[in-house]
Order: C-alpha cells, then sequence, then structure tokens
C-alpha cells in the first residue's frame, strides 16, 4: 500500500513538471509573439524602404499618389516642362493671369537665352508678378526686376526687351556661379536652382554664405523660387507655394496693379 502510494506520489510529480514545463513554453511562445507583433510596424517600414530602394537602384519607380505624384500629374510628360536649359519646354498652366500675359516675349526670351520658359516664368512671378514699371526701394526696375548696375550706359530700364536681357544675362551667371563651388571659374557640379534664385535676387556672394546667416529676404526668396519652379517644372496646373506666396504680404495687390499696368501696354507691340 505504501509502495502504492509512493508510486502515485511520484507519478503525480511527473504530471505536475510536465504541465509546468508545458505552461512555460507556451508562456515563452506568448511572449515571443506579443514582441513580433510589437515590432511588426517597424519591421514592415523596413521592408518598404528596402524596396523602394531596390527599385531605385535598378531604375524603376514607385508612384504613391498624394506623396511622390499629385492628381494634377496624370498624363503629365514632366521632362517636357523640366531643364533648366530646355527652351522648348511649354509654360506650365500655374502662373498668374498677369505673368501668362508676356507668355509670347517669355518664349522668345527663352530661346534668345537658351533657358527654359518656366524658369523665366518663376523669376517674373516673384519679381514683379508680370507689373512692367514697378520700382524698389533699391532702384531696381521692370518685370525682372533688375539693378542699374546691370544696364549699360544710354539703357533704358524699363524698355521690356532690355529689362529681359540685363535680368536673364544675371540669372545665367548666377546658375553658372551655383556651379562654381571653388570660386575658380570652373563649374564643379551641376546648377543648384535654388542658389541661383537666391543669387539673383541677393547677389552673389550668398551662394557662398552659410544658409545660417542668410536674411529673411533670401530664405524666402530661397522657399518661393524652389517651390514654384519644382511645380512648373512638372507641367503642374496648380502650385501650394504659389498660393502661399500670393497670401504672403502684398503680393496679390502686386499682381493686381500689374493687370492695371498691362491694359496699357495692349497689344504688346514694344515687345515683338
Amino acid at each position: 500500500m505504501t509502495k502504492r502510494k509512493t508510486r502515485q506520489a511520484k507519478n503525480g510529480t511527473k504530471r505536475s513538471k510536465k504541465t509546468s514545463s508545458k505552461r512555460q513554453k507556451d508562456t515563452q511562445a506568448g511572449t515571443w509573439i506579443n514582441r513580433a507583433l510589437r515590432f511588426l510596424p517597424a519591421w514592415l517600414f523596413l521592408g518598404f524602404i528596402l524596396i523602394l530602394f531596390t527599385v531605385n537602384t535598378m531604375g524603376g519607380t514607385i508612384t504613391i499618389p498624394g506623396i511622390n505624384s499629385g492628381d494634377d500629374d496624370a498624363g503629365i510628360d514632366s521632362s517636357e516642362y523640366g531643364g533648366l536649359y530646355n527652351p522648348e519646354a511649354p509654360l506650365a498652366p500655374l502662373f498668374t493671369e498677369s505673368v501668362d500675359y508676356w507668355a509670347p516675349a517669355i518664349y522668345r526670351w527663352a530661346a534668345e537665352h537658351d533657358l527654359n520658359p518656366n524658369l523665366i516664368a518663376t523669376v517674373i512671378q516673384i519679381e514683379s508678378c508680370g507689373h512692367p514699371y514697378v520700382q524698389s526701394f533699391a532702384g531696381a526696375q521692370g518685370p525682372f526686376q533688375v539693378m542699374p548696375l546691370h544696364f549699360g550706359e544710354g539703357e533704358n530700364q524699363l524698355d521690356i526687351n532690355a529689362n529681359a536681357k540685363a535680368g536673364l544675362n544675371h540669372l545665367k551667371d548666377c546658375l553658372f556661379w551655383s556651379g562654381d563651388t571653388d570660386l575658380d571659374g570652373v563649374a564643379e557640379q551641376q546648377p543648384d536652382v535654388g542658389l541661383a534664385l537666391v543669387c539673383y535676387n541677393g547677389g552673389p556672394a550668398v551662394i557662398y554664405r552659410d544658409r545660417s546667416t542668410w536674411v529673411q529676404e533670401s530664405r524666402l526668396y530661397y522657399t518661393w523660387g524652389t517651390g514654384i519652379w519644382a511645380d512648373a517644372s512638372k507641367g503642374r496646373s496648380e502650385s501650394s507655394t504659389l498660393d502661399a506666396w500670393l497670401r504672403a504680404s502684398e503680393s496679390q495687390n502686386l499682381c493686381n496693379q500689374a493687370e492695371a499696368a498691362q491694359t496699357l501696354l495692349d497689344p504688346l507691340t514694344n515687345v515683338q
């Protein structure tokens, strides 16, 4: 009897150990599952980045609606609108009416200076909104807001073609300087459109200064210029950056004044 009880006790102990071991294994399995579920979003994100990197390395593209393409990009060949030195690019349908007013002249100036019409329109948009006679406190005048130092003796700053010639020559210089990082007269890298636009506004010295030292005007010009150009060079019909520019300061008022002043120029006989 005593031996039977002893065997039963031993069997009970063995069953208890087996049950305890099974519970530990179940607990460990549950812990690993919980950990895996906790870090699942991170693993999915890393996997997504890996896919993007792989596709990009192989030369492909992944289009994500609302992130790297807008609804207004559908059916648009952005290569047709882009390229800083692409004079045959069509104007994107996003500029204000007072800038579109100069479209025939913009296409001609683009051909003469081997520049993208959308880049020229971006400069006109920010500088004057197309106002033919506007003058800044610093003395810059006309659609391109060119300073007197860029004109030759006897040249009229407010002559539309003279204004465009001086402004676009300065813009081309800025495009070159933005790639001449060593100041040795040789462009070591491709032009930086943002730096070129800031140079156009504030002079070439701005290019080589630390951006933390830029004045507010230069910082805003960089933001407006690069944003509008980025949208225009993709052929978009709308630009959130341009909308923000119109809401800032007196921009919308300037465009209204530009449209009023342009009525004095119709038709564009002095731009042909």
